[in-house]
């Protein structure tokens, strides 16, 4: 366990989670006598104990509620243990909640968030509607030591995966803009380190993404291709062949939103650019809106 601020802890839960990963960043913030839980880790026996060990180190505070960031398994799976380890209510945000898989609903009785901010042990919450990794996930926000836990919206070694139907590119990168004007000092992360210097790493996450379709629209100005063959093109130095279905997916959310902007269409599976994407591309905007 990571002591992040006075009052703010974290655990390395292990989970089965994508690649380079294998844990759940899970954040408890309170006082001695009282915690919340953010987000749970996917309730596997490793994962549980992790919870059950840092819990005691903690002093076993009173745990008061389970906050997920979003409904994906390895953040909202530990929400049944948790449940009935101390009786307390688990919260995720409705647009989640519907995702959930029948089991999780079944065992683990996921509510709303019913608040937009939460004071635990003297220190103030502040519930953040953080779409684009999943339609409903939401953001922790300490505004008295400038701390963000972001979910899956940030991941302290890589960037992140936006899969559709699920994720929601457009959305995502609003999300980023948003979170980049809270000025946050640090930010706790769904996986990986902590991040120390958010207003710049949040840059290169956007610059990322721009610069990524700028890409996949150069590519589509030359002919129409599938989102497999980009893929291939972009990711052919960076993941082996049998890991490319991550970039197909990678590939199919810049893909999405680019067809909500009028940019490219589709024909049996091939995507073609427009004369709106050509605008786009050429023109050079940052933000390619």
């Amino acid at each position: 366990m990571e002591q992040l601020a006075e009052g703010i802890a974290r655990s390395r839960v292990p989970s089965v989670t994508l690649p380079p990963y294998a844990a759940t960043e899970c954040y408890w913030v309170g006082s001695p006598s009282e915690v919340i839980l953010v987000d749970a880790g996917d309730g596997s026996e490793a994962g549980v104990q992790q919870l059950e060990d840092d819990w005691e180190t903690l002093g076993s505070p009173a745990v008061r509620a389970v906050f997920a960031t979003h409904h994906h398994g390895d953040h909202t799976g530990g929400g049944a243990w948790a449940h009935r380890r101390w009786g307390c209510p688990l919260y995720l945000a409705e647009a989640d909640i519907a995702r959930l898989g029948a089991r999780t609903r079944t065992d683990a009785p996921w509510q709303p968030f019913a608040m937009d901010s939460v004071t635990i042990g003297g220190i103030r919450v502040d519930l953040v509607a953080a779409p684009g990794h999943t339609p409903g996930q939401c953001n922790f926000w300490i505004p008295s030591v400038r701390g963000l836990l972001a979910g899956d919206n940030v991941l302290g070694n890589t960037t992140v995966v936006i899969v559709p139907p699920d994720g929601h590119l457009g959305e995502y990168m609003e999300t980023l803009i948003r979170l980049k004007r809270l000025g946050a000092e640090w930010i706790g992360p769904g996986h990986g380190d902590v991040v120390q210097n958010p207003d710049q790493y949040l840059g290169e996450y956007l610059a990322h993404r721009h610069e990524r379709s700028r890409q996949i629209l150069d590519l589509l100005h030359g002919e129409a291709m599938t989102p497999r063959t980009i893929a291939e093109v972009l990711y052919r130095d960076k993941l082996p062949l049998e890991q490319m279905a991550v970039g197909e997916w990678m590939v199919r959310g810049h893909l999405e939103w680019f067809q909500a902007q009028g940019w490219v269409q589709e024909e049996r599976g091939r995507y073609r650019i427009t004369a709106d994407g050509r605008h786009a591309m050429w023109k050079g905007r940052d933000d390619l809106k």
